[in-house]
């Protein structure tokens, strides 16, 4: 599931310039054949009645109806707060320092303590990017919202169930006490700002694309994570263009500022050049446990004081899952049919997840500190114990209970409902019985206890199961 790329970066750029220069191609085919429907014409094609069988690196022909990734309209939290910002029923606040940031976090319900710090030159604006000063992501279940000191913009995701993953950026206030950086503003092109007093503005950006609907992200608009390690100025040498939770932790995070994090867990965060990426291989925990940021950069110019570790490890959990559950939909709506759903179920109970391995003691020490940890367990339903699939173990895995908080989002319920019905009843299959040598190895790290603490709390969270859900279990 990971991809090493074990490339030098000038290749990595001539890839990226090829995938950016077949992006019309893209939009036109949307990924399989000729798509019509992206010029307002209707046309039947056969396989609209009949499955087609694919394999899970075949790309899906999103731009087609029902999908229609480039139609106008949108059902994802950022377009829905556009609506309100543009009726009037919203409106953004700017301050001196991160502009629109702090307003477009509270009104998309987007914590400010999951904030995540990167620092490789891995995505837009790599001018801007470096270890003194990363790109800090904040994200929720549905969003990212990405920031850098001095951008023209903001950079954001958000999830629609339908389409996948859009892409937007928001033009920043212009400074009227910087003559020279508010000329800069508005003569950059593709801003959305006409002045001071221009209405703040949501502007879709599908040549993302470009990168954000290849192998990495499963050949549909989703998430990318990736991890390289990088020299002394951010630029990528060598690393990963895929983080899942599957990763090993030694793997993880190369290019990404991680705090918080135990010293038994070696990861490959933190290290900044040549010298930092030779000295672990001989002292792996040297630059695990970082606390303070003020070695590397100015931290009182962000709005967040960590890159927190119980955050990073949610975030590779979701991304990954994310784009699983948009193929999965996609695939089910554009009547194509692949092994998704298999590794799916897989991924939704952690079945090739690595141990985490902390003391109890170090755990709760991590739970305690993490601003992240406190607010993340309090979102989502609870059963009448007040248990939740968000509860956080960090001793043998990240999650108290093994099946994903996924299960339980807007994606999920959204999902085709033949789709969201083969993929529960799997579930419950694999929670509660033997009946294949297939089944029972993808569930075969979880205890029976566990299994039926999982089962009580879908049965008590999650809405509309099917009837196999109701039944007693064997």
């Amino acid at each position: 599931m990971n991809e090493p790329t074990g490339k030098p970066v000038s290749e990595l750029v001539a890839n990226r310039l090829v995938r950016c220069s077949t992006l019309i191609l893209m939009v036109l085919l949307s990924g399989m054949a000729f798509d019509a429907a992206f010029f307002g014409v209707r046309t039947v094609c056969a396989d609209e009645y009949t499955q087609v069988e694919i394999k899970l690196t075949d790309r899906v022909p999103y731009g087609r109806e029902p999908v229609d990734y480039f139609g106008k309209e949108s059902g994802d939290a950022v377009a829905e707060l556009g609506r309100q910002l543009a009726s009037g029923k919203a409106r953004l606040n700017a301050d001196a320092q991160s502009g629109y940031l702090l307003s477009v976090l509270e009104l998309l319900g987007v914590p400010l303590e999951s904030q995540i710090l990167v620092y490789s030159k891995t995505a837009r604006a790599p001018e801007l990017v470096s270890p003194k000063t990363p790109r800090a992501i904040f994200f929720n279940d549905e969003v990212s919202v990405a920031w850098i000191p001095e951008s023209r913009e903001l950079e954001l995701t958000a999830v629609d169930p339908v389409k996948g993953v859009n892409f937007y950026t928001l033009s920043q206030p212009l400074d009227a006490s910087d003559p020279s950086r508010a000329e800069s503003k508005a003569n950059f092109k593709g801003s959305n700002s006409a002045g001071n007093n221009a209405a703040p503005k949501f502007l879709r950006r599908d040549r993302c694309l470009a990168c954000h609907a290849g192998r990495s992200s499963l050949e549909v608009p989703g998430l990318l994570l990736r991890a390289f390690q990088t020299d002394r100025t951010g630029k990528p040498i060598v690393g990963f263009s895929r983080v899942t939770h599957d990763m090993p932790y030694r793997q993880r995070w190369g290019g990404w500022y991680v705090t918080g994090t135990p010293a038994s867990v070696v990861h490959r965060g933190n290290l900044i050049g040549e010298a930092d990426n030779i000295r672990q291989k001989s002292e792996p925990s040297f630059a695990v446990t970082l606390q303070d940021f003020s070695q590397h950069f100015d931290v009182d110019g962000y709005p967040y004081s960590s890159s927190d570790f119980v955050a990073h490890l949610v975030f590779a959990h979701q991304a990954h899952g994310t784009n699983l559950l948009i193929r999965a939909g996609m695939e089910a709506r554009l009547n194509r049919r692949s092994d998704v759903e298999s590794q799916l179920v897989r991924y939704l109970v952690f079945a090739d997840a690595p141990p985490l391995d902390l003391s109890p003691a170090d755990a709760a020490s991590v739970r305690k500190q993490s601003e992240f940890a406190a607010s993340f367990v309090k979102r989502g339903p609870r059963d009448e114990d007040g248990n939740s699939l968000r509860d956080l173990s960090l001793v043998d895995g990240v999650f108290k209970y093994r099946l994903s908080f996924l299960i339980g989002s807007r994606l999920f319920d959204k999902l085709p409902e033949e789709c969201r019905s083969r993929l529960l009843s799997r579930l419950w299959t694999g929670l509660n019985s033997e009946n294949s040598e297939k089944t029972s190895e993808a569930f075969s790290h979880l205890g029976q206890e566990e299994r039926t603490q999982i089962v009580s709390l879908v049965r008590a969270t999650v809405p509309r199961l099917p009837a196999c859900w109701h039944a007693t279990s064997e």
